[in-house]
């Protein structure tokens, strides 16, 4: 099975190779563009989405590039496919390249582009880039700060009791990532937290109804690394088995929790687009700071509200947007 992956891999990268030998005779900026996830996944859907928007095909050559690695978290095969999208980067030979989230950073970025002169934009990245080393790497990029501060201050207002959280999350390189960041964000919270990290969809929902009789509340991050996530029997397990807030910082998690205070992932690709369009007009990465995501939106699920009797104050209602299963 793992051969058969791997030819695919080739066979794709062959393409894309093929793609750029095409390319090369158009004398258009050459431009990269790595996303460690998969299409069909909203938040990176976003990103890819408007990085593709913003290079548009009379001006760009965008040549783009799919990890796949919420499907595929092993770390043999991110490996692999790490270093073949990299023989293939360094035959396309681009202007610039774009990454999103943290796998591409961490396997591709780190590993294999000290030295090589190619200026790197990152966004994605979730809460701190100090664990990858940049060395030798014309970098600068966007982090990814979930506003989970807002939303737990803001469900703590409501449940001033709130003590024990469950963060319940699936079992990928940024939510482990987020394990070792996260404690002083909870603690300036008042609250203690337990990390429940799941593989598949059974563990999923035992640990949801486990979380309901234990915690006070719940935290519930994304979804795309649970194999056998089945969206409507998710709607009805959690309508059924809800009894305290859950909440989230990822819009596409609307369906399954009470309050949403959530990033807007297509920020972060156009800056990334942006700031790529610097660099090909000649500007320094290392000239260019670092930043941080700003936009959010507040969502209530009015149905999961009704079930717990949440009722925000108008202020917050106002503010929101209502989310119907």
């Amino acid at each position: 099975m793992k051969q058969l992956v791997l030819r695919g891999l080739l066979i794709i990268s062959a393409g894309f190779l093929l793609q750029n030998c095409r390319h090369s005779e158009t004398g258009k900026p050459r431009v990269v563009y790595v996303n460690s996830y998969h299409r069909g996944h909203p938040s990176s859907d976003e990103i890819m989405d408007a990085i593709s928007e913003e290079f548009p095909a009379d001006s760009f050559d965008l040549v783009p590039f799919i990890m796949d690695t919420k499907r595929n978290p092993t770390q043999d095969y991110i490996e692999k496919k790490a270093a073949l999208l990299f023989d293939s980067i360094k035959m396309i030979s681009p202007d610039a390249v774009i990454v999103s989230d943290d796998d591409a950073v961490k396997y591709i970025i780190q590993k294999y582009f000290p030295g090589t002169n190619i200026p790197v934009v990152f966004c994605g990245v979730n809460w701190s880039d100090k664990e990858y080393h940049f060395e030798g790497i014309r970098v600068t990029g966007m982090l990814e700060i979930l506003p989970l501060a807002d939303a737990l201050f803001t469900i703590k207002s409501y449940y001033p009791e709130t003590k024990k959280v469950l963060m319940l999350n699936e079992n990928t390189t940024t939510s482990r990532k987020e394990m070792l960041l996260l404690d002083t964000l909870f603690e300036r919270a008042g609250v203690t937290v337990k990390y429940q990290l799941v593989d598949d969809f059974g563990s999923w929902k035992t640990k949801f109804e486990e979380g309901n009789k234990i915690f006070d509340l719940i935290y519930v991050s994304t979804n795309g690394g649970v194999k056998g996530w089945d969206r409507d029997e998710a709607v009805n397990f959690v309508s059924r088995h809800i009894l305290v807030p859950v909440v989230t910082c990822d819009d596409f998690m609307m369906p399954y929790v009470v309050l949403g205070i959530t990033k807007v992932a297509r920020e972060q690709g156009v800056w990334a687009a942006e700031t790529a369009k610097k660099i090909l007009k000649g500007e320094d990465p290392s000239g260019i700071p670092k930043t941080r995501n700003k936009q959010t939106r507040i969502w209530l699920n009015s149905g999961l509200a009704k079930k717990i009797g949440f009722q925000p104050a108008q202020e917050l209602g106002d503010k929101a947007t209502f989310y119907n299963n």
